[in-house]
């Protein structure tokens, strides 16, 4: 649970703010987000970047008040996200549906967190992302689908769906001469330890 930063542009009442402690304090909610800041303007999205980073920071107090970790939605605004994140020592949490480059994961993973990947390291073009993909610490990555979006290669054009996370794993595990089970196994547990689930490791 949290705000996303498409929704950033609805002020937090008092009110609002009581329920969201609430909320996050159920041992059922896992982590805060998605949060963060996104400065890819549509005509969809046209919420100010002063009301992004305000709506982010208090996120962040509430992540950190809850002591749960944090997921972040950050699109071409990965200097001001991490501007933000330095105010806010001890924060964890990943960055999801990363799209940064190797330069940028690097900056992540000095503050602690996961990077977690999409299909978008299917796409032939996306040579960023796969470049941060090939290098970073394997205990520090996570995969996911984005589902609806971000399809796999094979099937770009149609809706993603969470079915589709192997051809993720099996991409990731080629650029890094694994296994498959090798990544699948260690994201896993990764994910595991972020989120404090309660399974077996």
């Amino acid at each position: 649970m949290g705000r996303h930063p498409h929704a950033a542009g609805e002020p937090i009442s008092s009110e609002v703010r009581r329920e969201l402690r609430q909320q996050a304090a159920h041992p059922n909610v896992v982590a805060i987000g998605e949060i963060g800041l996104d400065y890819h303007f549509t005509e969809y999205h046209r919420v100010s970047k002063k009301d992004q980073a305000d709506t982010m920071r208090q996120m962040l107090a509430l992540a950190a008040e809850a002591d749960k970790p944090v997921v972040l939605h950050t699109r071409d605004a990965f200097e001001d996200t991490f501007a933000i994140l330095d105010d806010f020592a001890g924060i964890r949490g990943v960055f999801h549906c990363f799209s940064g480059n190797s330069a940028m994961a690097a900056e992540g993973l000095a503050r602690g967190f996961y990077l977690s990947f999409a299909a978008t390291v299917t796409y032939p073009g996306a040579h960023a992302v796969i470049g941060a993909a090939s290098v970073i610490p394997l205990e520090r990555m996570l995969v996911e689908t984005d589902s609806p979006f971000l399809p796999p290669q094979s099937r770009r054009g149609r809706a993603n769906a969470p079915r589709f996370l192997l051809e993720t794993v099996e991409r990731i595990a080629s650029l890094r001469g694994l296994t498959p089970s090798e990544v699948a196994a260690a994201t896993r547990q990764n994910t595991i330890d972020l989120f404090r689930l309660p399974h077996a490791g």
